[in-house]
């Protein structure tokens, strides 16, 4: 009897042996032969419609929703049926590692479940899915977007609560991309990357300084509201040096019209704005503007 029972175990130690090596193989085979689709093949050659994107969410595809965080991201893996294939949540890290295992844990379910092919759906958080989309493109992972508005006002169907979860969400982000509700995200290359960050850099900068313009108004507005029929244009290279020197009536006042002009002519400005010297010094005079409080205000 214990010798019949010996058998049996190292039967089944042995087919598990072979089992595992099977998968390993389908593990390799899979890794060599994926395949990233983008939006240059998908979107550029013709309108990517809701027929297209059913039609390239095929039965040998893994589809996994990805939960995306500062630091931390959410892994679920299901199949073209909505048929959950992973036991549990996968969390991995924003870094090369934690990248690498996401991908193995992944390739590993499709070997177990005969899937060729591995789509990410992912919700286009800020900017904190820009490393993980293009990582995994570049290893041969198709990624897709979807609305993140439209997760958020599906969350109940999953379990009837509005709540917010970490190892929720990816499930809901696989179904949208199950049934087709996504886009092909748009990430540039090259020069186009280079424009792009220019012209995003250069939006930051144009707000910045309308909004620091907009406070130097306020200000101005509060110590000195003859400032606009004295200098005129605030942000002028005239204004702008004698705010430097002197932004208060009482510092105008005590430097004089020939005062005024010297800032000027230290600052190696020319034109025709020094006649606006006298303008500044009386409309300083009579100026109701509030004196308390105006240290702190420069």
């Amino acid at each position: 009897m214990n010798i019949k029972g010996r058998k049996n175990k190292n039967q089944v130690v042995t087919t598990n042996i072979f089992e595992q090596q099977e998968l390993l193989k389908k593990a390799e085979v899979i890794r060599e032969n994926l395949t990233a689709s983008t939006w240059h093949e998908l979107e550029t050659n013709g309108k990517f419609n809701k027929n297209a994107k059913l039609s390239f969410i095929s039965d040998d595809m893994l589809i996994l929703g990805c939960d995306v965080g500062s630091e931390t991201h959410y892994l679920r893996a299901i199949d073209t049926r909505g048929r959950e294939l992973s036991k549990s949540a996968f969390s991995f890290s924003n870094d090369s590692e934690g990248f690498l295992s996401a991908k193995e844990w992944a390739v590993k379910i499709a070997a177990e479940h005969d899937k060729n092919q591995i789509v990410l759906g992912l919700e286009p958080t800020g900017h904190y899915w820009f490393c993980l989309a293009t990582w995994m493109i570049s290893n041969g992972i198709s990624v897709v977007q979807v609305n993140p508005y439209a997760v958020k006002q599906t969350k109940e169907v999953e379990d009837n609560s509005q709540l917010k979860d970490d190892t929720k969400d990816p499930k809901l982000i696989a179904n949208f991309v199950k049934d087709g509700n996504f886009g092909m995200p748009y990430l540039p290359e090259k020069i186009y990357a280079e424009l792009r960050r220019l012209s995003m850099f250069r939006e930051q900068l144009n707000e910045d300084r309308i909004r620091n313009l907009n406070r130097l108004h306020r200000e101005m507005k509060i110590y000195f509201p003859e400032y606009k029929d004295a200098f005129g244009k605030v942000d002028g290279a005239f204004c702008l040096e004698v705010l430097k020197t002197a932004p208060f009536p009482d510092d105008l006042i005590k430097l004089g019209v020939e005062g005024i002009k010297q800032i000027w002519h230290d600052a190696k400005l020319r034109g025709c704005g020094y006649v606006n010297a006298s303008s500044i010094f009386e409309n300083a005079e009579k100026s109701v503007g509030i004196r308390d409080g105006a240290e702190s205000g420069c």
